[in-house]
């Protein structure tokens, strides 16, 4: 244990002080100031009842819901509650999860076992979705033994293209998937003309509604253009959507619904083949500690609809503001924003977010995709306490981007356009799994002779920098087999390292 784990139990003051100093260099998610994934409406109450409701259930096990079956009830309403804003009928049913990624591998278990089951024969089913769907849907595929197809999306929309979608769609297509809104640019894909294809084809539709199944409904009903996605429309099969983003409860909590009772039946896991005791899994893991969701019904009952109504009008508000903000300041919005606004320019994106950054406002920097026509941009994901610091981040980033305007290229960017170059040479146009194969053994060498000084160039020997432009710069400017290398290998040694 190399001497860090204690031989004698440490005092609380001692476990708190040692806590306090891990998180010295943590971003505070309550401060207004992260327009990336923390979730913040600014209400100081709304912890207290959650962390309350935390603490009663911490301990209970939702692995045995016949010992607790508090977790039943409150599962129940959460689930009633999520179905009646997306219009569910009484054929909707529904599981609660510990994240938008765990509800998409238990829709795409079910799409992936109706297709199968349908087909009668073992083949491999496709995922087809346009680019912009996240990156979960891959990782689903990887675990359960699917194919993604990400396809070209409408360059002026940026929204899914139907036709895209309807050309790459095959006899092994078992789902396709649409956002409402997807996560880069916070637009929401046409999902009646998707459901279309998807009757056609006889194809499940998957909505990934992680981001605005709890706040687009609330937005509509105040008047913005939310076009529709849920389950009035014929062809939906199922719907994910996340607390833990716009119900504003605490981190671990999602929604995946099925229209009907039967397609849950395949996202469960059922075994009855040990002498032990009835296993059935309504989600991905077993033990499940009920804390989440008791803190989850706490936060969602403390709000109720008009304080959901209320947060949502204060969105509408600071989105209204961030935009015509970015536009003055010379940026261009990409598509029509919801609840995220995605920007860009011929401004070095990835400088505009360090300046920003020192100013002590984090935006989120995306590589774009040169190759679809997705230029690089600024991800913000809007908030209700963004609005009383709209006007006070639009200044500081006209103020930046004034700043930008006289600065000249630093020697660090010259040798990541070496370095990009360098990495690039290695990776193939095309690839297959001997190309991978080989490239894997290339990057082992390089990593191993070369690691510690593309760490030491990246700043990255002694932790994650706040300001990581150059690092953005770097991976969206090689090829993504090799940029998910290198960032699995500096992900792996961060961890290493504790840093």
């Amino acid at each position: 244990m190399n001497g860090i784990f204690p031989k004698k139990g440490l005092s609380m003051e001692e476990i708190l002080r040692r806590l306090r100093d891990y998180a010295v260099d943590d971003l505070d998610p309550y401060s207004g100031r992260l327009f990336t994934i923390a979730f913040e409406p600014g209400i100081e109450q709304l912890r207290t009842v959650a962390f309350e409701a935390f603490k009663m259930f911490a301990f209970k096990n939702m692995l045995d819901f016949t010992e607790f079956p508090s977790m039943i009830r409150m599962e129940k309403d959460i689930i009633d509650y999520a179905a009646s804003l997306v219009n569910g009928d009484e054929q909707v049913v529904g599981t609660f999860t510990f994240g938008g990624t765990e509800s998409v591998f238990l829709a795409v278990k079910s799409a992936r076992d109706s297709f199968l089951l349908k087909r009668g024969l073992i083949t491999i089913p496709e995922i087809v979705m346009p680019v912009t769907g996240h990156p979960c849907y891959d990782k689903a595929a990887e675990y359960m033994g699917l194919r993604v197809k990400r396809v070209r999306i409408n360059e002026e929309t940026f929204t899914a293209d139907p036709k895209a979608i309807s050309e790459a769609v095959t006899d092994d297509t078992a789902m396709i998937v649409g956002s409402a809104p997807n996560w880069p640019f916070g637009t929401i894909d046409p999902i009646k003309d998707l459901a279309e294809i998807a009757v056609d084809k006889g194809i499940w539709l998957h909505v990934d509604a992680c981001v605005g199944g709890f706040v687009l409904p609330y937005m509509k009903r105040l008047g913005e253009k939310i076009p529709d996605f849920n389950f009035e429309i014929e062809g939906v099969s199922s719907i994910s959507m996340d607390p833990h983003k716009y119900a504003y409860t605490p981190i671990g909590a999602s929604v995946v619904l099925f229209r009907k009772k039967f397609h849950k039946m395949f996202s469960q896991f059922s075994n009855l083949k040990w002498p032990g005791y009835p296993i059935v899994n309504p989600a991905v893991l077993s033990s499940r500690s009920e804390a989440l969701l008791a803190a989850a019904w706490a936060t969602m009952h403390f709000l109720g609809e008009d304080g959901y109504l209320d947060l949502a009008r204060k969105i509408v508000s600071a989105k209204n503001k961030i935009v015509k903000g970015f536009r003055e300041a010379g940026y261009s919005v990409m598509g029509e924003p919801s609840v995220i606004a995605a920007f860009t320019s011929k401004t070095n994106i990835f400088k505009v977010s360090d300046e920003m950054t020192k100013k002590g406002w984090f935006l989120l920097p995306q590589k774009g995709i040169v190759n679809m026509n997705i230029p690089p941009s600024l991800h913000l994901t809007i908030n209700p306490i963004h609005e009383e610091l709209a006007d006070l981040m639009i200044a500081d980033l006209k103020e930046c981007t004034e700043t930008l305007k006289e600065l000249p290229e630093s020697e660090v960017e010259n040798m990541l356009e070496i370095f990009s170059v360098a990495l690039s040479m290695l990776s193939p146009g095309e690839m297959d799994i001997a190309t991978l194969s080989k490239l894997f053994v290339e990057a082992e060498k390089i990593l191993e002779a070369q690691g510690e000084k593309i760490l030491q160039a990246l700043g990255l020997e002694k932790g994650f920098p706040k300001e990581m432009g150059s690092i953005f710069q770097l991976l969206a400017s090689i090829p993504p087999e090799m940029a998910e290398l290198l960032a699995n290998y500096v992900v792996i040694e961060m961890f290493r390292r504790g840093v």
